[in-house]
């Protein structure tokens, strides 16, 4: 099955696990990048970043460098922002012809992403396979992340052998 990996990334954890993924499961990846920088600290990383995510709303992204709709799966990452997908994604998401097509999502939170997944679940019931990571400043639970990445690889290989 050809498979796209899809991540936006503001401090790299994102990414970090987006080339994991692609790597392991032998899939092309494409990082969304927007138009306009995000902040990568401060007040206005937040006021521009949270209150877009909040809103379900996209954001305007450089020309993408796969064409999505020649893969027959699609897995998805994102940061969690405000509890919710980052702008990038969202804006991805609504340009994307068939949502149908995503299997996977892994998202990035400083405390648990679950939220965040459950509303992509909900809003994309194609999505059987999720993971929620935590950022590796987070002390606490970041040490969980290898296994937890580790598990989804596999649960992404078994569906992508079997189709």
């Amino acid at each position: 099955m050809k498979t796209l990996v899809v991540y936006y990334s503001l401090e790299g954890n994102t990414k970090e696990a987006a080339e994991k993924i692609a790597s392991s499961i032998g899939s092309d990846i494409m990082e969304l990048v927007p138009v306009k920088d995000i902040p990568k600290k401060g007040l206005m990383k937040f006021i521009h970043g949270g209150s877009g995510a909040t809103m379900g709303k996209g954001t305007e992204l450089q020309p993408y460098t796969k064409d999505a709709s020649s893969y027959d799966a699609i897995v998805i990452g994102t940061p969690v922002w405000a509890g919710k997908p980052c702008t990038a994604l969202n804006q991805f998401l609504s340009d994307l012809s068939s949502t149908e097509k995503v299997i996977g999502a892994f998202a990035f939170a400083g405390g648990s992403a679950d939220k965040c997944l459950s509303f992509l679940r909900e809003k994309y019931p194609s999505i059987k396979y999720t993971v929620s990571l935590a950022d590796r400043n987070s002390k606490k639970l970041a040490p969980e992340n290898g296994s937890k990445l580790s598990a989804f690889i596999e649960e992404l290989k078994s569906e992508l052998i079997s189709n």
